[in-house]
């Protein structure tokens, strides 16, 4: 019985100082197949109504965003520090809205172009 005891033990602490990496982390969000997906880009026209510097978001009035939103004003988040100083209450915009499953944040802010 003792031998079996030891026989056990030892199988334990075998497995238990693997030196066997961990699996990696993945970088990308996975879809209900499974596959990696990719970050979405949709090109958004619209005006800035109003900025909120605590959440770093941009409440805009926008037209619609691809295949992803029909014409709405709502808050958008702004990630990037650098894209957020370029954004003014009142002015009119041409942006990305990037997605990546459910979340959704608006960069590469420029002024709109003459239309």
């Amino acid at each position: 019985m003792k031998i079996v005891a030891l026989i056990s033990l030892a199988f334990v602490l075998t497995a238990c100082s693997s030196n066997a990496p961990a699996p990696a982390a993945k970088t990308e969000a996975a879809g209900a197949s499974g596959q990696a997906q990719a970050v979405k880009r949709y090109p958004m026209h619209g005006k800035v109504l109003s900025l909120d510097a605590t959440e770093k978001s941009a409440r805009i009035d926008a037209g619609p965003i691809g295949d992803w939103m029909g014409a709405m004003t709502m808050s958008y988040p702004v990630k990037d520090p650098a894209e957020f100083s370029k954004l003014t209450a009142g002015s009119t915009i041409d942006a990305t809205v990037f997605v990546d499953g459910d979340n959704f944040w608006v960069g590469d802010v420029k002024p709109a172009a003459n239309k």
